[in-house]
């Protein structure tokens, strides 16, 4: 079981300049790995037209692995309305600092395209990672 706790603020600047900041923290009961696979991280997030530059830094270890409190995650995003469809490219970079720094940062990408149909969000997505898959 994951359990995802999270607060922060949006807000504007102004009309075209909006905001994002938070803490967000991944929690699992039942995890039993030294060093914890509970993270916790703060995050700052920019939105300026359809794109979205956001920024995560881990205050702990990330995700089990040893060592890598100060890791980070760069995320781009952008969304667009095409014919009633939303497109969605994305492109993200997770920075594991420590001992497995090499093998356990990776880039992932990924394309979404999403339309409400009565209520319904009906959406697929092409999804891949340069992620080292023995690690």
């Amino acid at each position: 079981v994951e359990i995802d706790l999270y607060g922060g603020v949006k807000g504007a600047s102004n009309k075209d300049l909006n905001y994002d900041v938070g803490v967000l923290t991944y929690q699992y009961p039942s995890n039993q790995l030294n060093p914890s696979a509970n993270t916790t991280e703060i995050y700052g997030a920019l939105s300026f037209g359809p794109g979205t530059l956001k920024y995560s830094h881990a205050v702990t270890d990330t995700f089990g692995n040893l060592d890598s409190k100060n890791s980070y995650y760069l995320d781009l995003s952008a969304t667009f309305d095409v014919q009633g469809f939303a497109l969605v490219p994305h492109i993200g970079y997770q920075k594991i600092n420590g001992p497995f720094a090499d093998v356990a940062t990776y880039t992932d990408y990924s394309l979404t395209v999403s339309k409400e149909v009565s209520g319904v969000v009906l959406s697929g997505a092409i999804v891949g990672t340069d992620a080292d898959k023995s690690f």
